[in-house]
């Protein structure tokens, strides 16, 4: 066990993985950025639109 933690990469698949994580955590990124645009989005027709509707 204390060989694994000394060369983490000797292990196969270990530059894949961090690979994916990097993918993972850009898409995550993204998918936060997209929701807040279209939070934005929704609140900002809804202000605009608040005094038209009385």
């Amino acid at each position: 066990m204390a060989g694994l933690t000394a060369a983490p990469e000797v292990l196969p698949g270990i530059p894949f993985a961090k690979g994916l994580q990097e993918v993972a955590g850009a898409g995550f990124l993204l998918y936060c950025t997209t929701a807040a645009v279209l939070l934005l989005a929704k609140f900002w027709f809804v202000l605009r639109n608040h005094g038209e509707q009385k």
